[in-house]
């Protein structure tokens, strides 16, 4: 896994979510159909860890972020996929009954727990809890853990020329 990567697991997750049609209708304050789901990233859908500053009116989130917890050795790391999902709380119950941050929770785990899109091997739920990143505001977050390669090989770099030749 090169840096990079980072880029295309955060793309990988909007792309999962947003195609995602009961993701997406979670996201609308009367969970109806959003024709233009496209419109929802950088609106109401993050690549980042996002918390609104002042909202006009209660609205639902979802933000993504990678991190890499630790390397296992030189040729595996263990990157952490995190999810956060949080709305309004005048939001929070849905129209047919049920807590919308729950249902979406569920929704996103659905959608991408053991994915082979991440990294090597599956994608695997790790962790979800309560989240409440402002005021009126409450969620889960959810972490991912995946295993990717460390680095390329060979990685281009010259060998040195003290080293012995074989």
């Amino acid at each position: 896994m090169q840096l990079e990567e980072f880029f295309d697991y955060k793309n990988q997750l909007v792309q999962d979510l947003l195609t995602n049609e009961t993701i997406v209708r979670l996201l609308s304050d009367d969970c109806v159909r959003i024709n233009n789901p496209e419109t929802l990233v950088y609106n109401q859908v993050f690549p980042y860890e996002y918390i609104p500053d002042t909202v006009e009116h209660g609205q639902t989130f979802i933000c993504c972020d990678v991190d890499v917890q630790r390397s296992v050795n030189k040729t595996f790391l263990l990157p952490v996929l995190y999810v956060w999902v949080f709305t309004h709380k005048s939001k929070l119950r849905l129209p047919e009954g049920g807590v919308r941050t729950d249902k979406l929770a569920s929704e996103i785990a659905k959608a991408i727990n053991g994915s082979r899109y991440y990294g090597l091997g599956e994608l695997d739920l790790y962790s979800a809890k309560r989240f409440a990143p402002i005021t009126d505001y409450q969620g889960k977050v959810l972490t991912f853990q995946a295993t990717d390669f460390n680095r390329f090989t060979p990685s281009g770099k010259p060998v040195p020329s003290n080293r012995k030749q074989g």
